[in-house]
This record gives structure tokens, C-alpha cells and sequence, in this order.
């Protein structure tokens, strides 16, 4: 399996890649919103603010994990360990596997590959925030010895929220669930996701 930075013709791919998430999402509020439409997913391929590799077998996209280097705009909002330098502070971001390559350690594979990155460019924390049901994700995390650090309520716009869950390839399960958040929030803008920040010192 070979592991890179995606590159512009690896657009199509990434896209593709997220509407399969989508589309076997049973939650929603697991992920922040994506686009999937071709130039904005370009545009974030092409944007300095992520670092994001793919796993590639036979040249199929298998999966992709990202670093944010304005760490989700979280700095300020939230209280991160006071030895902890935020300029030498990252995120990991998005992490997608395809559904047909899960169970092979994708994600835990693709982690390592930033952690090294990391390092190597002088970065002395990272961080990532994960909902507490994502149990694939929080236990790939955990394996690479990120600690649970705190809570953080996370709003969500409920217009790009509805939409979502309104396309064509939203799963079944995952549409019923999103019209439970959306009754809960019903007189908000926003659905409040809660999410956990792990944390890791490099």
C-alpha cells in the first residue's frame, strides 16, 4: 500500500471517497459537514491550511487523514495544557476509510504517518476531536497513545446539516437519526455536537 500527499488529479478519488462515507454514515453528528462537489474538494486539496495523504492500493484511494495547521480554529476556545505551546500545536482533521478497506488498520497507518511528519517539522503537540460514539476512531487514537483531554460542544449549522442529510446516498439509518437531531434543535440556527479532544505530546 502506498501512502502520499494527495495531489490535484487525486480530486475525483477524494470526492468519491467522501460520499462513500456518506453514504454508510449511520450519525451525522460524527463528522463536521464535507463538501463533495469537485472544486471545492480540490480547493481544499490546494489549500496550505491541510496536509492530507491518502492510502493508495493498485491506485484506488483507500483513505485520507489531514492535518489542520489552524488546528480547527479551536485556539482561544479552548484551554489546552498550560505547558503547551499553541504555535507548536496541530490538528489531525478529517479521517475517512472507504468501506471496502476497513478493518486493515488504514486509519492507525495513515495517524502514524502524520505523527512522523510531525516530528520531523518541530511540532511539539497534537491534538484531534472525535465523537464519543465513533468507536473505530477514538479506538485508533487511543492506540496511538492520544489521551482524552476534555469536552468540546461544537455548532453546526443546521441549513448544511439538513442538506446533507437530505442527499440521495445518505443511508437510511443515518437520515432518521439526523431528523431526531434536527427535531432536538428545532428552535436553534445550530444542532451542538459533543465531541472529545484528544490530545498527544509529541
Amino acid at each position: 500500500m502506498e501512502i502520499r500527499k494527495l495531489k490535484v488529479y487525486d480530486t475525483q478519488q477524494f470526492c468519491d471517497l467522501i460520499i462513500n462515507m456518506y453514504s454508510h454514515l449511520n450519525n451525522l453528528e460524527w463528522f463536521t459537514p464535507m463538501p463533495f462537489d469537485f472544486d471545492t474538494v480540490k480547493s481544499i486539496i490546494e489549500n496550505p491550511r491541510f496536509y492530507i495523504i491518502g492510502a493508495f492500493e493498485n491506485d484506488e484511494l483507500c483513505g485520507v487523514s489531514s492535518l489542520d495547521y489552524k488546528c480547527g480554529k479551536l485556539i482561544g476556545k479552548i484551554s489546552f495544557p498550560k505547558n503547551c505551546d499553541t504555535s507548536k500545536l496541530v490538528e489531525i482533521g478529517f479521517n475517512i476509510v472507504h468501506t471496502n478497506h476497513r478493518g486493515k488498520k488504514i486509519m492507525q497507518t495513515l495517524i502514524g504517518e502524520l505523527l512522523l511528519k510531525l516530528k520531523t517539522d518541530n511540532f511539539e503537540w497534537v491534538f484531534t476531536k472525535v465523537h464519543d460514539d465513533n468507536i473505530a476512531s477514538n479506538k485508533s487514537f487511543f492506540n496511538k497513545e492520544f489521551k482524552f483531554f476534555c469536552h468540546y460542544k461544537k455548532e453546526v449549522d443546521k441549513k448544511d446539516f439538513k442538506s446533507l442529510s437530505n442527499e440521495i446516498f445518505f443511508c437510511q439509518e443515518g437520515k432518521q437519526n439526523a431528523i431526531k437531531a434536527l427535531e432536538k434543535f428545532k428552535n436553534s440556527d445550530y444542532i451542538v455536537v459533543n465531541y472529545s479532544i484528544l490530545i498527544k505530546q509529541l
